[in-house]
């Protein structure tokens, strides 16, 4: 694993994101509340595989990066939207019934990485407006 990546998954835990990663932190604060009940070592594990690089392949399809670190047996993992829920290749393996009666970390990590974007691009945004006056 890289050990930068890690770091920064924890410092966002803990409140203390960079300023540069200020919206992925308010991405992780606004997962916290929709997925209450998860574990640290889960949310450590979507945010270190969002960090690492979600790749939109085509609208409404994602590959992330996979780690035998993190419990991976791939090189990545194909998320997808289907009829407005999120599926993943995890689902297909072993393990993969539990996995999909909660969520995979790869689908969290889409998700963090959607909601970065678009909090991103408001800031930017609004900025931009900013400068303009």
């Amino acid at each position: 694993m890289t050990d930068d990546l890690a770091l920064i998954a924890r410092r966002i835990i803990r409140g203390e994101a960079p300023q540069e990663l200020e919206s992925l932190a308010l991405a992780y604060r606004e997962l916290r509340e929709t997925f209450n009940t998860k574990s640290q070592s889960w949310y450590y594990r979507a945010l270190y595989r969002a960090l690492a690089g979600v790749k939109p392949v085509r609208k409404g399809e994602w590959l992330v990066k996979g780690f035998r670190e993190l419990g991976d047996s791939r090189p990545s993992y194909r998320v997808w939207l289907s009829n407005g829920k999120y599926k993943c290749e995890c689902f297909y393996t072993r393990f993969g019934y539990t996995r999909e009666r909660g969520i995979c970390t790869h689908i969290a990590a889409v998700m963090l990485w959607r909601r970065q974007r678009t909090l991103s691009e408001f800031v930017d945004r609004r900025v931009r407006e900013e400068d303009t006056r």
